[in-house]
């Protein structure tokens, strides 16, 4: 058994602050503090003795650590919380607190030992190196969608789009499901650029990338911008008379935006349009199908714009 004045000069000259409370009285009082913990608090200890040590604590409390501390005093364990405390003179610290029951011979908790430590420099730490995950999962997100995002029509890019054709391609030969590709292109699009301007000819591209994001809304299609005034369209799951539909309507949904264009016949921006359908099932190259929606375009083309052409096998 250690001897008093040894266990006196343990608890005055300990670096950790060290309370004493008394869960016989009322509200728990202090009953002693060491000189630490008046260092790590700014109170003298005739300030804080009689009183509940909840007077460090502001509006803004930790309710998870306070209910930690109410269940283990009602179960009679101990128990280890960190709390957002306040000093007298109103600066903050983080308390990392161990709170002990004292049990007497006869059984009985009579009082509580609270072990107290200003962990504010680790909890600061911390919240400033999860602050920098949290930016730099951000910024990897950001690059992430940037890498696959048109800057211009905000469609996703040519990149994203072969990426998914992939990535689609084996899944639908595992659902079999049906792939298809629209590839569209503005009629007469150079004129339209060399008369109104490339500001205009920006405009007008991020007008038609809304109209095909309108039309193609499934969960399942995927719009992306192929480049300069090409865009490209995968859909899952179409059938034949479905595609041949969607098409149709797109083709009539950008010729009645009615964006003005004299260096067409029509007097408008138009859309030439062609699709190809493939089975992965029964298909081993994904490849194949742009190509033959990109000769389907150039059919759409030859046979003079302003339409929509499924690819036929010769």
């Amino acid at each position: 058994m250690l001897e008093q004045y040894l266990l006196e000069a343990i608890v005055r000259d300990a670096r950790d602050g060290i309370t004493i409370s008394d869960c016989s009285r009322p509200d728990n009082p202090l009953v002693f503090v060491n000189d630490a913990f008046t260092r790590m608090t700014g109170y003298d200890a005739e300030e804080v003795i009689g009183k509940n040590c909840r007077f460090l604590q502001r509006g803004d409390i930790n309710l998870s650590a306070v209910h930690t501390i109410k269940i283990a005093m009602l179960t009679h364990e101990p128990c280890l919380v960190t709390l957002k405390n306040y000093r007298k003179d109103g600066t903050i610290f983080w308390n990392e607190l161990s709170l002990t029951p004292i049990i007497n011979k006869n059984g009985l908790i009579t009082h509580y030992l609270g072990i107290q430590k200003d962990v504010s420099a680790q909890v600061i730490l911390n919240q400033t190196l999860h602050e920098e995950n949290h930016l730099l999962k951000s910024n990897k997100e950001m690059l992430e969608y940037l890498v696959n995002i048109d800057a211009l029509t905000g469609l996703h890019n040519r990149r994203f789009l072969e990426d998914q054709l992939v990535i689609q391609w084996k899944l639908a030969s595992r659902h079999i499901n049906t792939i298809t590709i629209f590839m569209i292109d503005i009629d007469y699009f150079k004129a339209f650029n060399d008369t109104y301007g490339h500001t205009a000819g920006d405009e007008a591209l991020r007008t038609i990338a809304k109209t095909l994001n309108n039309c193609f809304m499934r969960g399942s299609d995927f719009v992306a911008r192929y480049g300069g005034e090409e865009f490209t369209i995968l859909a899952i799951g179409m059938t034949e008379l479905q595609a041949h539909e969607y098409s149709t309507k797109l083709v009539q949904k950008i010729e009645n935006l009615n964006i003005h264009h004299k260096g067409s016949p029509l007097g408008h921006l138009t859309i030439s349009l062609g699709y190809s359908q493939a089975n992965p099932q029964y298909h081993n190259d994904q490849n194949l199908v742009i190509e033959q929606a990109d000769r389907a375009l150039y059919s759409a083309k030859v046979e003079g714009k302003n339409r929509a052409v499924a690819y036929r096998e010769q």
